[in-house]
């Protein structure tokens, strides 16, 4: 009799178990803060070439500011359409995380 108890004990604990996950809340998608905005169609060279200057480089990329405009910009080879250059600016809260 008590092993009978603890099979349909036992098989009600699996039930409860595999049902609780599928009705289990998933977590929220995180949040992150951006402070980098898309600068379509710049260039380093036509940054350069607007007397904006290098305060920073490594390979792949260059940090060149004139005045209070600060531009982030890939120098490495990339695929077209992709964006090359990105503009500092104040953060951003509740933007998806990529």
């Amino acid at each position: 009799m008590n092993n009978v108890f603890l099979r349909v004990a036992g098989a009600a604990m699996l039930l409860m178990v595999g049902f609780g996950g599928a009705n289990a809340q998933q977590a929220p998608a995180a949040k992150c803060v951006y402070q980098f905005a898309d600068a379509n169609g710049v260039t380093a060279a036509n940054l350069i070439a607007g007397g904006f200057d290098i305060k920073a480089g490594w390979p792949g990329g260059l940090w060149l500011q004139k005045g209070k405009e600060t531009y982030f910009c890939n120098t490495g080879r990339a695929p077209e359409d992709t964006m090359l250059c990105w503009t500092l600016r104040e953060p951003v809260k509740g933007q998806a995380c990529q």
